[in-house]
């Protein structure tokens, strides 16, 4: 084995391990032991070089030889060459030496005749005006180097017109063959189309949404600006960006099953909190929609984020203003109990809901004892105060699911509904009265005002809201004559 090749076996085993397959060329020498090399000594094989992967684990290169000498193809006659140029179809020619033969499609390719063009050194200066010496170097390299050419040309016409030509030369030291193609049409297309791209990604960069497209294995292949303002780095196109490269595992996997049901469906919309470098949270709305190609097959992703985050807070702004709204329009500003309105829509509801199950619903009436004297006295501002602490006291003494309101003045009422039985309902109303005529403090002074309560009964005592209200006034009307500081149920003497 040459020792260069010894060399770079660490480099061999790299690569065959990748699965790699390469062909080179190796010079050995073929005299054994003996250190006096000449070069009749040395032989060069061609050799294709495989990995093989032994039973044990280790790796193997496996290298199938053959001298060079043997590989080198029996040069056909040069007429024959020659004859089969002039009668291909397509624009060809004969190259032998410094002369040059075209057929007759390639005069017609080029504008000049055989005649015109009989030299190599008049092809290039006619064909290359200005670039001849340096279309004629490259071709002197490749013709030393005896490799094939695919290359494009700007070959001028006899006529001036400068056409973009695609040749396939296959060049050694003998005979050649060039093969010529007009391909401008199909360059013009080629450069319309990449103009036509670099105007779409150009617009798409100019969006403040995030634009991207991801394969099917969730690897991103294109991207806008907006996209790497949210990336935080410019992306280098070697690496294959993925969304476990921007956010934590389960967030990643989350959008892996959002892009698998995209391609499934056709088309997703999610919600989703998006955290830039530099600590912004913001709300994306992303649209994920399955890209196919013309036959149907789905290539990936394309999706398209949008910040939602203002409009989001907006429309919360403007369900809190509505809530606002219908909050001051169904409770008392001063106390914050429901009012008149929000009371007898309860109320009928709770009177729908008992009669529905047979149960058996109360309604207290309350009036304040001795809150006008504060009013005249202390003032308003007393007056609210007191009515305030009313309000909690009231509150403080029910269970949740009961109703208190404020429904004008010093009047408060009190729904109560699956209250059991009558001495239930007497004892919450003597409780009621005993928390309201608890001592208040207004700044420095000590005030006390007092409660008397009228109690209608339903079914007994009314089958509505508005009657049953009116019995509970009738009876409030009552204590408030027996002596007031005290309550009455409706139909019953004290």
């Amino acid at each position: 084995m040459p020792e260069t090749v010894r060399q770079r076996l660490p480099d061999y085993a790299r690569r065959l391990s990748d699965g790699e397959r390469f062909g080179e060329r190796w010079t050995v020498d073929t005299r054994g032991d003996d250190r006096e090399k000449d070069r009749s000594a040395e032989t060069v094989l061609a050799c294709d070089c495989s990995g093989l992967r032994l039973t044990d684990g280790r790796l193997a290169m496996l290298v199938h030889a053959r001298p060079l000498a043997e590989m080198e193809p029996t040069p056909a006659p040069k007429l024959h060459l020659s004859r089969m140029v002039e009668n291909l179809p397509m624009a060809a020619a004969y190259v032998e030496g410094e002369r040059i033969f075209v057929n007759r499609a390639a005069e017609r390719l080029i504008g000049f005749r055989q005649d015109e063009l009989p030299t190599m050194e008049a092809w290039f200066k006619s064909a290359y005006p200005g670039h001849d010496q340096e279309i004629r170097q490259r071709y002197d390299a490749a013709r030393l180097a005896k490799a094939s050419v695919l290359t494009e040309l700007h070959v001028t016409r006899k006529d001036g017109v400068r056409r973009w030509i695609r040749f396939f030369a296959y060049l050694t030291h003998g005979g050649e063959v060039w093969l010529m193609e007009d391909v401008t049409d199909q360059r013009a297309t080629l450069e319309a189309l990449h103009q036509e791209r670099a105007v779409l990604q150009s617009l798409i960069d100019s969006m403040p949404d995030i634009v991207f497209f991801k394969d099917r294995d969730g690897v991103f292949l294109n991207y806008n600006r907006a996209f790497l303002d949210y990336v935080g780095w410019h992306l280098n196109s070697n690496r294959r960006l993925r969304d476990i490269d921007m956010v934590d595992g389960d967030a990643a996997e989350r959008r892996r099953q959002t892009d698998l049901r995209a391609m499934r469906e056709g088309m997703t919309r999610g919600e989703e909190w998006f955290v830039y470098p530099d600590g912004r949270r913001r709300l994306m709305e992303t649209l994920k929609t399955a890209c196919r190609d013309p036959r149907g097959n789905i290539l990936g992703v394309v999706g398209i984020s949008r910040d939602i985050t203002d409009r989001r807070e907006m429309e919360e702004m403007l369900r809190r203003s509505e809530a606002e709204k219908d909050h001051l329009a169904n409770h008392d500003p001063l106390t914050g109990l429901p009012n008149r309105r929000l009371f007898f829509a309860r109320t009928d509801s709770a009177l729908a809901h008992a009669q529905r199950i047979g149960q058996p619903l109360a309604l207290l009436f309350i009036d304040l004892d001795g809150f006008k004297p504060v009013n005249d006295r202390m003032g308003h501002d007393a007056g609210d105060q007191v009515l305030r602490v009313t309000a909690e006291r009231l509150t403080a003494c029910l269970r949740t699911s009961d109703l208190v309101a404020r429904i004008g003045g010093d009047e408060f009422t009190v729904l109560l509904e699956g209250t059991g039985s009558l001495h239930d309902v007497e004892r919450v109303a003597g409780k009621l009265i005993q928390a309201v005529s608890a001592e208040i403090e207004i700044g420095r002074n000590a005030l006390t005002v007092g409660a008397s309560i009228g109690i209608a009964l339903y079914p007994r005592d009314a089958d509505n809201a508005q009657d049953l209200l009116k019995a509970a006034d009738g009876a409030l009307y009552r204590a408030k004559h027996a002596g007031r500081g005290r309550f009455i149920v409706c139909g019953h003497p004290r």
